[in-house]
């Protein structure tokens, strides 16, 4: 019962990481191996995904927070080829 906790605790961590930073686990290593480059070339990377917490959450589950903890509608979602960026990362 323990290990199943620590098991789906720490998934969800994880997951909440990633919604709140507008990323996917492919996005994230990506960006691991960016922002080491980007080190090594004396630069700073920023995902260009990333908005704010707010504005991430609500992409990913919806502006209704009442639904955030049980996210079924999709009507927020769009085609899904096209994604706001910061413009910081610009």
């Amino acid at each position: 019962m323990i290990g199943l906790s620590v098991t789906f605790g720490t998934l969800l961590g994880w997951h909440v990481y990633l919604i709140i930073h507008n990323m996917t686990t492919i996005e994230y290593h990506e960006g691991v191996r960016a922002a080491w480059l980007a080190k090594k070339s004396g630069q700073n990377y920023q995902h260009p995904f990333n908005l704010s917490v707010y504005q991430n959450i609500t992409l990913v589950l919806g502006p209704n927070m009442l639904k955030w903890l049980c996210p079924t509608a999709v009507s927020h979602l769009k085609d899904g080829l096209a994604f706001p960026i910061s413009h910081d990362s610009l």
